[in-house]
């Protein structure tokens, strides 16, 4: 791995009040219909929020791909990115990087949270050694991913762990073409194209990472977790409050 000059927790500025950060940026995105949806209790995403709450009740967390919106507790998570923009929204990320490449020293997070981001990560074990390296002892993975049958990539196949090894062993790019024409064809051509990317040209969907390069179910998420080490201590297949999604967190095992 590349040599990262290290950041430190003492410069990021956390903030402080979850709800009113989340209003802020809900506003900035929906205008008035922000007021009906914050009042709107599975938009406000609480049955989630109380599971990060649950699992990780202390200590410094670290959340990988934020997008416009979290669910994190900000008064103690560090909201990153690869990409200032998402779609046709921006990042409300304060830190920039790569996802295999984090600037912080190894075991310094609580937790580490990512929603819908692995599926658009080409070499998704790599990424996931790189988070776990992270974490502290005991520290946790919560993941928050698009199931296969409530998703758009409904006609698509699910990913093997085999597949993955393979990317891993063969160090993909995070702009690898392989799946591109499977999803093209079998989302876009499906009359399926997300609509916050259908603005961004066809030649740029790899390079802005707004292809989902995998596809899983909470089975292949859990077997790849225990191939990584990892002991499953949450399993949720269907999330009350994003009901395309399923829910994984994983503990860090102690040497």
């Amino acid at each position: 791995m590349k040599n990262i000059e290290l950041l430190s927790l003492e410069d990021y500025s956390f903030q402080n009040n979850d709800f009113a950060f989340y209003f802020k940026n809900l506003y900035r995105d929906r205008g008035i219909k922000a007021f009906y949806q914050f009042l709107n209790r599975p938009h406000r995403r609480s049955f989630s929020r109380s599971i990060i709450q649950k699992y990780a009740p202390h200590g410094i967390g670290l959340e990988i791909g934020v997008g416009e919106r979290t669910i994190a507790p900000t008064n103690r998570t560090i909201l990153s990115d690869g990409f200032s923009e998402h779609g046709e929204g921006q990042s409300i990320a304060q830190v920039y990087f790569k996802g295999d490449e984090i600037p912080y020293a190894d075991e310094t997070f609580s937790f580490i949270l990512s929603e819908h981001v692995l599926e658009h990560i080409a070499n998704p074990i790599k990424s996931l050694n790189a988070w776990i390296m992270k974490l502290a002892p005991e520290g946790k993975l919560i993941i928050i991913l698009p199931h296969k049958e409530r998703t758009n990539d409904v006609h698509r196949e699910i990913t093997s762990l085999d597949h993955l090894i393979s990317d891993y062993e063969n160090d993909v790019p995070f702009n690898d073409p392989t799946h591109f024409d499977d999803w093209w064809n079998k989302v876009v051509e499906n009359g399926l194209m997300p609509e916050h990317y259908k603005h961004i040209a066809k030649e740029e969907l790899i390079n802005t990472a707004s292809i989902h390069h995998h596809v899983w179910t909470d089975v292949q998420i859990v077997e790849l977790f225990e191939y990584l080490g990892m002991e499953i201590i949450y399993r949720n297949n269907h999330l009350h409050d994003r009901r395309d999604s399923f829910a994984i967190i994983a503990k860090k095992k102690t040497n």
